[in-house]
This record gives structure tokens, sequence and C-alpha cells, in this order.
């Protein structure tokens, strides 16, 4: 069986499967192949080293990675034709401490191919979207937090511009524009969140806030009058603040700025996936910087879900604090 035959079959179980990541990690003799989507991990198989070896060289070759190099960081993507659809491929690669390469393939489907967003959350969510200042989403990847900042983006392009900055695009979406970082020429998102504005967007969606300076670029924009989504990494809606406080934006800042702060996570109820989101509004984020005081709204909905018979034990110990 060639290379070839080898990843085509591989990615196209993938998709199949709705797999978001497949694993290769080598061991003594072999190499352990691992897939994850958003319910659980599990073994795809074990296979030679030589087997492996052609597998990640041919997709490293079709990425644009150097196929000679084997320790050194490498990440490139590529597309995979998938149902007639184009399937955004991303592709990372580090040799371990004994110089074996492993690797790690993200599938990013299109949005017709992911679950639909409710649509009442888009309709309670619309009136927030449609104020000036800045929405924040928090929640682990492959929460779904891309997509709801899409869907809300989507019910406004029709009478307003909508640019996107992300590293990289995840999601085309013909109706915005699209600005894809690339550290290597200049382009970090700091740069590109200046750039963007000149173009004056009524609605920024910018894919991660990461840093200090990409935290106070996308502050001042959502005080200057634009509509600012974003996301964030945080185990709780309370922690955004304080995430936005350790990339040193003032309380004033996001009293000022900041109109809406949300947790989420797709957890598992029976067959299905369903979303699960803590928020607060202005005045929320207001009162508990001011006054420190919180409430249990996340653990309340899982409680709920667990005695109502929703969830078993064990998804709600794992969801139970985030």
């Amino acid at each position: 069986m060639t290379a070839e035959t080898m990843v085509n079959n591989l990615l196209t179980e993938a998709c199949t499967n709705k797999i978001s990541d497949i694993y290769f990690l080598p061991r003594e003799n072999f190499y352990h192949l691992e897939a994850q989507n958003s319910i659980q991990n599990y073994t795809v198989a074990d296979l030679t080293i030589d087997e492996t070896l052609m597998i990640m060289n041919y997709l490293k070759f079709n990425s644009g990675l150097d196929v000679s190099e084997r320790r050194r960081s490498q990440k490139g993507s590529f597309n995979f034709v998938y149902q007639n659809r184009n399937i955004f491929v991303r592709i990372s690669a580090v040799g371990d401490f004994k110089n074996r390469e492993s690797m790690v393939v993200r599938l990013i489907y299109p949005q017709e191919l992911n679950a639909p967003i409710d649509e009442d959350l888009i309709e309670q969510l619309l009136p927030m979207a449609q104020r000036k200042g800045m929405m924040l989403f928090s929640g682990p990847m492959g929460s779904g937090k891309t997509s709801l900042m899409y869907a809300l983006g989507r019910q406004l392009s029709w009478n307003k511009k909508i640019m996107c900055i992300e590293d990289p695009i995840e999601i085309v979406e013909e109706q915005f524009l699209q600005l894809q970082v690339n550290e290597e020429a200049g382009m970090t998102y700091e740069e590109l969140i200046k750039t963007s504005l000149r173009h004056r967007p009524e609605v920024l969606i910018i894919g991660e806030i990461r840093d200090s300076q990409t935290a106070r670029q996308a502050i001042q924009a959502a005080i200057c009058g634009y509509t600012v989504m974003t996301t964030i990494h945080g185990k709780s809606k309370y922690s955004v603040i304080q995430r936005l406080q350790q990339f040193g934006v003032a309380k004033e800042e996001i009293i000022n700025a900041v109109n809406y702060i949300s947790y989420q996570r797709l957890i598992p109820i029976s067959a299905d996936l369903t979303l699960f989101l803590d928020s607060m509004n202005s005045i929320e984020i207001k009162e508990f910087i001011q006054s420190g005081k919180v409430d249990d709204g996340w653990k309340e909905m899982i409680q709920k879900s667990y005695q109502a018979g929703q969830i078993n034990a064990q998804v709600y110990q794992e969801y139970l604090y985030g």
C-alpha cells in the first residue's frame, strides 16, 4: 500500500468519525496512533516505524515541511477533500529527547459539517452582539467558541462589515474579510488589529487573546466604539477577568470595554453533545470587579443535569469544576 493511499484512508476515516486530532506517538519499536473527537480518545492502530515514517513524510510533504528534519519543531497545513468539501488539515511535528519524531494532525471542518449552533442561543446573544464593546468567549479547545462567534457574525453581516483575525483561519466565510497571522512576515495579532481598524469594520472577530499586546489593542478597539468578539483561555467566566488583569488591562478598562463574558463546554448527554454555557453581563462584570462577588452558576447547571439523569456520575465529576 502506498503512502498516499494510507493517508487518504486515515483522513477519510477521521472525517467520517468527526475526529479533531490524530496523534502519532513514538514507542520503543513502533508508533501508536491515537484519535480524539469531542467525546473520547481511542486507539487507531499500532504501526511499524517504517509504515509510520511513510505516512508522516507524506503529510509533511503536502504541508510544505522539511521531510529530512526530524528534531526541530515544524508546522504546516493543506486541504483534504471529503464529500466534495475542503477539510483544513494542520500538521505539527517535533522530535523528542531521543530524536524520535512525533506528530499531531488537526482536522478543521467547514461550518456546514459541524453541529448547528442553537438558534435560541444566537437569538439570546444577538442584542449583545449589536452593541459596541467586547464579547469574550472562554472554554477549552473544541468547545465551539469560534463557531459561535462566526454564527453571530453572520447574523450581523447583512448590514455591517465583519473582519476576522485568526491564527490560522479555521472557517472560511466569504462574507467576512479574513486576515491570517503570519509572524514571520510581521503580521502579528497586534499589527493586524491596527491594520484592520484602518478599514473601519463595525465588527472585529479576533481568534484569540494570547498576550498583553493583543489584549490592550482589542480593549482599545472596544473602547473606541467597535464591536469586538474574541476568545481567551480561562477555566471559568471569572478567570477571564483575572487573565485580562494579568495582561495588564486595568479594572476601569474592563468595566468600560467588556459587555459579556462566557465560559462554555460541550458535554456528552446520552449519545450527543450539548453546549453548556455560563455567562455574565456588564453589570455582573462590574459587580465582580468591585466586590469580588461570585455565583455558582456552572456548578448548578451540572448538578441539575446530574439530578435529572441527563449525565452520569463520571461525566458529573469530570465537568463539575469547569
